[in-house]
């Protein structure tokens, strides 16, 4: 009997892992930085939209994960066998302009991380790009991730451990927790707007498909698949409420300087707390986003298996990441003196951006055609279309006020 309990354990560990990975790459340095200074302006009164989009977050997954299990496919795969292959192109070009978004934020999120040690995003950035190529053409992803996620939770439990130092006032805590928060603000809502961003980004939703259907997860995972996101959803907001918290301890707008000013029980440690854990995270979500990207866009032009061998269809995935991170580079230096304001825009910016990627998930995973019996329920589907529109509905508001 203790023998079978523990292979058993055995087996679902093995099998986890898709859905735990992107939630934790939610928690990058982007959406770090957008936390940080959130609490630095508004402090606990965004607690409460913290903790509720944990329930987009989970729902949007999971549907991404579904799909992958079902199908044995990647989003980019199944779109082109839906539908023509005109459509999956059609559908690749807001894919790319969404992976260049994405590096913008991260390249600019590492900078800041550099920046904290004295090193000019002139020097950094370039480095980063190299080191990142350099990481996708040699394909150690498994290594890369097993160093990266410790190293960069070390930020994240320093910054929460500050939570419990600082010990914040349990008034001030339950004040957050209402839903009545001063809404219509046009500050406060931008950086709502923000968070929503940062907390569905849609390259999470292209590597949580790939990545089931690259496990070989199927129908008997379905549940392991479902409490890993839902268990993942709510860890990250968690962690991204101790995040906002933890930022209150800087009090009014802040520069790269004033960052480790959230960590003061570390003294003169916190610099360099800070600097590594953005860097890891930084590198972390990169990783991610390279797969995303290769299981988004591959998959819908129909490139085949980009782990195959030095092949014509690989060359094309190693152009697809030089090309689409130069340009990332470029405009992250360019915009160099601003990282801060850079990061906070982008992550208003993504909300647009999940349009066509929730729309056609959307339809995917509702489709009986590619879902059969395990199509989403019409009660799910309409928790779904209200939560996106939601979404989408607060992004074009976000948008509205930085006009």
């Amino acid at each position: 009997m203790n023998t079978y309990d523990f292979g058993n354990r055995h087996s679902v560990l093995a099998r986890m892992g898709p859905a735990w990975l992107v939630m934790i790459a939610d928690v990058d340095v982007a959406s770090i930085i957008t936390g940080l200074e959130t609490g630095s302006l508004y402090g606990y009164h965004v607690i409460f939209i913290m903790l509720v989009l944990a329930i987009p977050l989970a729902i949007m997954q999971y549907a991404s994960g579904k799909l992958g299990a079902v199908t044995g496919k990647g989003i980019g795969d199944v779109l082109r066998e839906r539908y023509s292959r005109k459509i999956s192109g059609i559908a690749s070009v807001p894919m790319a302009m969404t992976d260049i978004l994405s590096y913008i934020a991260e390249y600019a999120g590492i900078a800041i991380g550099f920046a904290l040690l004295g090193i000019s995003p002139i020097i950094s950035i370039p480095v980063v790009y190299v080191i990142h190529n350099a990481i996708v053409f040699s394909r150690k992803y498994d290594g890369i991730e097993k160093i990266l996620i410790p190293v960069s939770l070390v930020l994240v439990i320093s910054i929460i451990s500050t939570v419990f130092i600082f010990r914040p006032s349990f008034s001030n805590v339950m004040m957050g927790l209402t839903p009545f928060q001063p809404y219509g603000n046009s500050g406060f809502d931008y950086y709502i707007v923000a968070n929503i961003g940062a907390v569905i980004m849609p390259f999470m939703l292209f590597y949580q498909a790939g990545a089931t259907a690259e496990k070989r997860l199927g129908l008997s995972d379905l549940r392991l698949i479902r409490n890993e996101t839902y268990m993942g959803a709510v860890v990250s907001e968690l962690l991204m409420v101790g995040i906002v918290i933890a930022g209150t301890f800087i009090g009014g707008e802040m520069g790269v300087g004033a960052l480790a000013s959230a960590m003061k029980p570390f003294g003169s440690l916190a610099p360099y707390i800070l600097a590594v854990g953005f860097i890891s995270s930084g590198f972390l979500a990169l990783v991610v986003i390279s797969l995303g990207s290769s299981w988004g866009i591959g998959e819908t032009l129909s490139w085949g298996n980009h782990d195959s061998g030095i092949t014509p269809s690989s060359r094309k995935f190693f152009y697809l990441y030089v090309g689409e991170s130069l340009p990332a580079m470029v405009i992250a230096i360019y915009l160099g003196s601003d990282l801060l304001g850079l990061v906070i825009n982008l992550m208003v910016i993504f909300v647009i951006v999940l349009i066509p990627i929730g729309l056609l998930l959307g339809k995917l995973v509702s489709d009986e055609t590619v879902m059969g019996d395990h199509a989403f329920s019409r009660s799910y589907m309409a928790l779904y279309w209200a939560t996106f529109t939601v979404i989408e509905a607060a992004g074009i508001w976000g948008i509205a006020l930085s006009i």
